[in-house]
């Protein structure tokens, strides 16, 4: 009993202790509150006066009368900085509105002055930052919201702009403008845009009108601008360069289709065929080791950019030479000499601009000859034969915040193979990718962040050829950039996979820039993980290479060259390759 007494009299002594613990911190906020209150809001003569002033719009009686107060109140810091404004003093407006704004953080009239303020020096990505504040305290305020518009336009961020003008029913577009040396047909050019005159333009139709320019691929730069009418209306003006033949002017056309020649590769490509949008990209590769001829014929469905049709030819002819990823003073784990013929059609729908969706089927032949076992290569890996792959693809955007210059997008795919091999079987391949970019200045492309995660894993035997290499090589794009998938030309020496994950990490900063050539260069950072059905295929540990890059971008032809080092082993990789644009 007693213990029991002593347990409940202890229990109501500290309970006791933890309401009145309670109470004062109750107690204590309500008076931070009720002084916060009281530096936000002053009644004061002096303050009064200075009111009275201020309605009267005597700005340097204002000025005067607030530097004499030994201390002010958020609202007379507010008139004061006001006030400075009106007299175009600037730099003390902005010095008064902060002292108010860190007295009354959460009164949106000083974020939104300061925007303002920024605004009148041109300094719109600092008022861009300020507008930002004001609507995280009022989202729906009308007038930060036509401020936001406003300022995100004269950035160059038209996304941004809309989805903050869409809240107060703008821009009404009056008229659309096509620039007139554009040569693809008309109706197809109209068809992409998805807003029209005499309408609100709304972010969603903005981003599915982007989408279908992008799919279009005959226009690797364009914008669309808006200019303001009377009235609070806008003419959406479209301006692009774009694609025809095999370029624009011999100059490009050569650094266009001859840039592969340092590898024994030429890329002949003719854009807008006869004005459609219909596109012919290939590839003709001579390389002794790996021999490659590839062609791409793709257009809009029955004049819709909403629906692209793709039908692709590939043949290859290749040497192959596995070896290990971890140790290249091992001896070859296995070699083939293979041969693949493959043709595929695709069917591409533009949903809405956050989704996307394809299907299509692959017709494909193989041949192994001159195959050497070894401890990573069996025939289950080598059978020949005809195969049938049905194909489905999503793309998703998963996060979008323009305001931020940043978005996310989500990829997936299936593959279900059918191939009649002696023995026959089937196979599956299952990958996603998401990809996160980011400009974290609110104009410009002074600086870029990418991070690029990918997954993939198979179900059946699959033959090696449709195993997933990771690594560097020109036909793959699982860059793992401490690893080269060739050695001595042949492919094969960097990880193959039925299972992997990739992360991708890198940073650029735009190093100079003249409007025909583009140097951009950064740090990167790759992280893998891969599994094999054979021993040696594939490291079965986490994988990571650190490095650099550096983007040239030659009248719209991309060379990267890349530095990695693997950390594991300490070799190093140097690689270039072309990118077209």
């Amino acid at each position: 009993m007693d213990i029991a007494c002593s347990t409940r009299l202890e229990f109501s002594l500290v309970h006791s202790l933890y309401a009145r613990v309670f109470l004062a911190v109750v107690l204590f906020s309500l008076l931070l509150v009720q002084v916060a209150a009281a530096q936000c809001d002053s009644t004061s003569q002096s303050a009064e006066t200075l009111h009275g002033l201020y309605s009267q719009q005597k700005w340097e009686e204002v000025v005067t009368a607030a530097e004499r107060l030994q201390s002010r109140s958020a609202d007379v810091e507010f008139e004061f900085g006001m006030a400075l404004a009106h007299l175009q003093r600037w730099s003390e407006s902005r010095i008064a509105l902060l002292a108010g704004r860190k007295t009354c953080p959460q009164d949106k009239r000083f974020p939104t002055e300061l925007a303002g303020v920024a605004f009148q020096q041109k300094h719109y990505s600092e008022a861009a930052h300020w507008i930002q504040i004001a609507l995280r305290l009022d989202p729906m305020d009308e007038y930060a919201n036509e401020f936001a518009g406003t300022v995100f336009l004269l950035l160059g961020n038209l996304d941004a702009a809309v989805q903050h003008w869409n809240r107060i029913q703008k821009p009404a577009i009056d008229q659309l403008q096509f620039d007139p040396s554009l040569s693809v047909q008309r109706l197809l050019l109209e068809r992409a845009f998805v807003f029209s005159p005499q309408a609100i333009m709304r972010r969603d139709q903005l981003l599915e009108t982007q989408a279908r320019l992008d799919a279009m691929g005959i226009f690797p730069s364009y914008s669309i601008r808006l200019d303001a009418r009377e009235g609070g209306k806008f003419a959406a003006q479209f301006h692009a360069i774009e694609r025809n033949g095999f370029g624009n002017g011999w100059l490009q056309s050569v650094v266009s289709v001859a840039s592969g020649l340092p590898y024994e590769t030429i890329y002949p490509s003719y854009f807008n065929l006869n004005h459609s949008a219909t596109n012919i990209d290939s590839l003709l590769r001579w390389d002794a080791q790996k021999r490659r001829v590839w062609i791409s014929v793709s257009g809009p469905w029955h004049y819709q950019p909403k629906w692209r049709w793709k039908i692709t030819a590939d043949g290859r002819d290749e040497n192959w030479e596995l070896s290990s990823a971890n140790n290249k003073n091992l001896p070859a784990l296995g070699s083939f000499k293979l041969k693949r013929e493959s043709a595929r059609a695709a069917l591409t729908t533009i949903q809405s601009g956050r989704f996307q969706w394809a299907i299509g089927a692959d017709l494909s032949h193989r041949t192994y000859t001159n195959v050497t076992s070894g401890p990573a290569l069996n025939p289950d890996l080598v059978s020949a034969g005809t195969g049938i792959t049905q194909v489905a693809e999503a793309h998703a955007l998963l996060l979008d915040l323009p305001d931020h210059r940043l978005r996310m997008e989500g990829f997936a795919s299936s593959e279900f193979n059918r191939l009649w091999s002696s023995p026959a079987r089937l196979f599956e391949k299952v990958q996603g990718r998401t990809t996160l970019s980011w400009r974290p200045r609110a104009e410009g492309d002074r600086y870029e962040f990418m991070q690029r995660v990918r997954g993939g894993g198979t179900a059946g035997s699959p033959p090696i050829d449709e195993l997933w290499m990771v690594g560097v090589e020109r036909d793959n794009d699982l860059w793992l950039r401490g690893h080269v998938g060739t050695r001595d030309g042949k492919k094969g020496s960097a990880p193959m996979a039925d299972r992997f994950f990739l992360s991708n990490t890198d940073f650029y900063r735009s190093v100079w820039s003249n409007g025909l050539l583009d140097f951009k260069a950064g740090p990167l950072l790759d992280i893998a993980r891969t599994s094999a059905p054979t021993p040696g295929l594939a490291p079965q540990q986490w994988l990571f290479d650190i490095g650099a890059q550096l983007k040239i971008t030659v009248l719209g032809t991309g060379v990267v060259l890349t530095y990695g080092r693997d950390l594991r082993t300490g070799n190093n990789a140097f690689y270039g390759s072309v990118a077209q644009h």
